[in-house]
């Protein structure tokens, strides 16, 4: 019998190296034991494993002629248990609890189809090779085209044959391991292969007809995780990837302005990159560095000192491109950042929110007491004249002879109660017979109601007035005063004694509204005066919209300050808010703002029709403010802004801090002039005749001197970006100036700048680039100076700065001096 262990245990040795046997068995001799009841022991062990899920993992299949089609591997059991080889397979039926706890338990899977019992101990040890590695382990896994590379692994490190993944079960096992390394963030849940890309690609080809806002909504809906998502540029779309980024950004923006701001963007930065690179297929990672956003900076700074664009769409456009660059950053792989670089200080150029000047508040002060008084005339109840008779007989119809307007009104004062009627509202046959003898007669219905003081409607055109002049005084923006609600003024507030307004405040992102309550230190305190106006203008409208608040449709808005009666032919005498469900009714409110206007002659002080809008009195309010000498703090709390820095940044935005730079800009010329005062009383005689004040107030450039940084010449202060009352900011362009001073002190720079602009010139063909012109110029300029036949200075002058300029190193810049 030894013999024919030992043989045995040379076959198994045999068929493992086939990996025929995949278990790793004890040698039979080593095996052997004795044991009285094999049956017992092996039940005895099955009730033992039965519990133990680590154990039941370990345990191997393979085939067995049974209704399952298998078991546990015979030589598992002969190892487990300690018992021969016959015994185990005599006694194998009585481990079947074991493949039936481990079928419960997920550890293996019986396929709907046909299957080989050989897949499904591939899949168990599959998935119990994964079950056992650890995080690290788990991270240190070779990952190729988004998978496990198993070509990668060492001999004996993946538990089963290669061969064997392409088993449907253990594809299946796999595909959970790779769905278990996506949620850990090993594998990316949305990588494509190259021919998923290229397939993609293709589909997203450019159509011709295709709108750039579909287009950018398209590009929006594609994942932009790696650099591997980006499409890949053609001849067609040599931009694709550009657009591509831009549209993965602009995928939060909710409001289609925002989205319009990068879309807008996109096109600035692909003609900027196009200028620089050509209008070929461009790569993102090939051009785009940390130094972009500068160089497009640059970009835009040419645009403004040419007017194509403003400074304000500049920096819109400046900040898309950064919100861009910055989305560029979080892209895996990429392993991009970037310089960030301040913005432009922005000019107004319109006059939508500029304050008005002092002749334009005078016309609109006397325009908007005509308009009150006006608008107070509706207040006025109808008294009832007692004239005319009535004009209709007993089945309603209109008596010959009687068709005359005093009969009308007797009609309007006895039987319709006093109530105006309208020709697309008449519907008894009294209203009907009313407008009836109105058309017969030369005067139309408007101009009959006003002759006899009737107010036909509450029409946007009485509200006018009282808007404006809650504007005037409070400094309210717009969508604030529109959404008052007759309960927002308080006389007395609880926590404070002192009369208040509430209003509401919308902030930038779109989708918030905060209320602005007395909690959250957003309420405008009054003064006495502003008290007063407010009080009335409240009891006021409460009066003229007390008889149709009841008519209005929602009755969310029954409460608004501001609701008004449609005059116009499908909605006449509809009751609604001029700000409702967060739109304002843009077209009823700027035209009747035109009529104002045109009503009262207001003009603006070129003469033109004066700009008038809701939003230019904050500012006007301001400047009042300002100029009055109001502290900041009281300023801030008039705006309700939560931040002394957001009053600030607002006065800087609307370039009403213009006001305390001149002021201080005349202080320092005070304080300049009698600085200077005192070195003149020091002079000599002789020299306080001449005029010295031109050196004493230069300003030194690397180049030359200013005469008067501060008043500089007119090509200066024509550009848009430059704001009164600051200095130049162009004196690096000195030697093309009007203002220029040169003395011989200055000669060694320029003499070792034409040196190294000659230098640049022999050395590189920069002159073949767009900035030879500039070079030229600036070489022309030099030439002036230095050139002793064109030259002002000595010859003297001129060989001492030529010689010194040996020992002066500089920086040639190709915007250098001009």
């Amino acid at each position: 019998m030894k013999r024919y262990g030992i043989a045995i245990d040379g076959i198994h040795d045999d068929l493992y190296e086939l990996e025929t046997i995949e278990v790793d068995s004890k040698k039979i001799e080593e095996k052997k034991r004795q044991v009285k009841d094999a049956q017992a022991a092996v039940i005895e062990w099955v009730s033992r494993t039965v519990t133990d899920v680590e154990i039941l993992w370990e345990i191997p299949i393979s085939r067995a002629k049974n209704i399952l089609g298998f078991g546990v591997f015979t030589e598992y059991i002969q190892s487990a248990v300690g018992i021969s080889h016959p015994e185990a397979h005599k006694y194998r039926e009585l481990t079947n609890p074991l493949i039936e706890q481990m079928i419960r338990e997920g550890i293996i899977v019986i396929p709907n189809e046909k299957f080989k019992t050989a897949s499904i101990e591939n899949r168990r040890k599959l998935l119990n090779w994964y079950r056992q590695l650890s995080k690290e382990e788990k991270y240190a896994l070779p990952i190729f085209g988004n998978k496990i590379s198993f070509g990668k692994m060492s001999s004996g490190q993946f538990p089963i044959k290669i061969n064997s993944l392409k088993l449907h079960v253990v594809k299946e096992a796999l595909d959970f391991i790779h769905k278990d390394l996506e949620k850990i963030g090993l594998i990316n849940p949305n990588y494509k292969s190259v021919a998923e890309r290229t397939n993609e690609a293709d589909i997203n080809r450019k159509n011709p007809l295709e709108s750039q806002i579909s287009r950018f909504n398209r590009l929006a809906a594609t994942n932009l995780n790696t650099a591997s998502n980006f499409f890949v540029p053609s001849e067609s779309e040599p931009f694709i990837q550009v657009e591509q980024l831009f549209a993965s950004q602009c995928k939060a923006i909710y409001s289609e302005s925002g989205r319009s701001n990068y879309r807008i963007a996109s096109s600035s930065f692909i003609n900027f990159l196009s200028e620089l690179y050509g209008t070929g297929p461009l790569k993102i990672m090939e051009v785009i560095d940390e130094h972009t956003l500068s160089r497009y900076r640059k970009y835009l700074e040419q645009k403004i000192i040419s007017k194509e664009i403003s400074s304000h769409h500049a920096n819109t456009t400046l900040s898309s491109v950064r919100k861009t660059l910055s989305r560029l950053t979080q892209v895996r792989d990429m392993e991009y950042s970037f310089f960030d670089i301040n913005g432009f200080a922005t000019s107004r150029e319109t006059d939508t929110k500029k304050p008005f000047t002092m002749n334009e508040r005078i016309q609109i002060l006397d325009a908007i007491e005509k308009g009150l008084i006006e608008s107070r005339a509706s207040l006025t109840p109808y008294e009832k004249t007692g004239i005319g008779r009535n004009p209709l007989d007993k089945k309603g119809f209109i008596i010959r002879g009687l068709s005359t307007l005093e009969n009308a009104r007797w009609l309007f004062e006895n039987l319709l109660m006093c109530k105006p009627v309208h020709y697309n509202t008449a519907k008894s046959s009294i209203e009907k017979s009313f407008l009836r003898i109105i058309a017969n007669s030369d005067k139309g219905l408007s101009k009959i109601y006003d002759e006899w003081g009737v107010t036909p409607i509450v029409h946007v055109d009485i509200l006018t007035p009282y808007l404006l002049r809650l504007a005037q005084i409070t400094g309210l923006n717009v969508d604030p005063l529109l959404s008052l609600n007759m309960n927002d003024y308080v006389d007395s507030h609880p926590a404070t004694s002192r009369p208040c307004l509430r209003y509401w405040k919308e902030r930038s992102d779109g989708h918030k509204e905060y209320h602005l309550d007395l909690f959250n230190a957003e309420l405008t305190w009054l003064t006495s005066s502003q008290t007063k106006s407010v009080k009335i203008i409240f009891e006021e409208l409460d009066q003229l919209t007390s008889g149709i608040r009841q008519d209005i449709e929602d009755d969310a808005f029954k409460d608004r300050l501001f609701i008004y009666q449609s005059d116009s032919t499908k909605k006449h005498g509809r009751v609604s808010p001029i700000l409702g469900n967060k739109q304002i009714n843009a077209k009823a409110l700027g035209a009747s703002l035109s009529r104002f206007v045109e009503k009262y002659n207001l003009k603006n002080d070129a003469g033109e029709p004066l700009t008038l809008t809701i939003s230019r009195f904050r500012p006007t309010f301001v400047s009042e403010m300002l100029k009055n000498g109001v502290p900041l703090r009281e300023i801030q709390l008039m705006l309700g802004h939560s931040s002394i820095q957001t009053t600030i940044g607002y006065l800087d935005s609307l370039d009403l801090n213009s006001i305390s730079r001149i002021k201080i800009n005349d202080k320092l010329r005070e304080i300049h002039q009698s600085t200077l005062d005192k070195q003149i009383e020091k002079l000599p005689e002789d020299i306080k005749s001449k005029n010295n004040h031109e050196l004493v107030t230069s300003f030194h450039t690397p180049l030359a001197e200013c005469r008067n940084i501060f008043d500089p010449p007119d090509f200066v202060k024509n550009l848009s970006s430059y704001i009164p009352g600051t200095p130049c900011s162009q004196y690096n362009k000195c030697l093309g100036c009007d203002n220029v001073i040169i003395t011989a002190k200055n000669l060694p720079e320029i003499f070792a700048m034409k040196r190294d602009y000659t230098l640049l010139v022999e050395h590189n063909r920069v002159m073949d680039t767009p900035y030879g012109h500039v070079i030229s110029e600036n070489l022309e300029l030099i030439k002036g100076i230095t050139d002793p036949e064109l030259s002002d200075f000595s010859l003297e002058d001129l060989e001492n700065g030529q010689r010194l300029a040996e020992y002066i190193e500089t920086t040639t810049l190709v915007d250098g001096v001009i």
